[in-house]
């Protein structure tokens, strides 16, 4: 694997929403919006020497007769993460 391009604060902005992004696409694809009241993204980057962090904290405020379990949430996080990588290696890597 490459190494991680050096980041401006830009590209920290960018990549946040772009993570966002993914992570709104996933959680769409797990979860109805006819179950889903509410959904916040927190995502904190951490880049210090060269080493991008990216940690998120979802959360889900569901229909009360929702089906959803928290393993289904999880299962798009992580799929959420694996196309976050794959979009790092596309356009961060040198």
């Amino acid at each position: 694997m490459s190494k991680l391009k050096i980041l401006t604060q830009d590209d920290l902005s960018k990549i946040s929403d772009d993570f966002g992004e993914i992570l709104e696409r996933e959680i769409s694809k797990t979860i109805s919006t006819k179950e889903l009241e509410d959904l916040d993204l927190d995502i904190t980057l951490s880049y210090e020497n060269e080493q991008l962090d990216v940690d998120v904290d979802v959360g889900v405020l569901f229909d009360e007769l929702s089906e959803i379990t928290q393993d289904q949430i999880m299962k798009a996080i992580d799929e959420a993460y694996l196309k976050f990588d794959s979009y790092i290696d596309e356009n961060f890597r040198v």
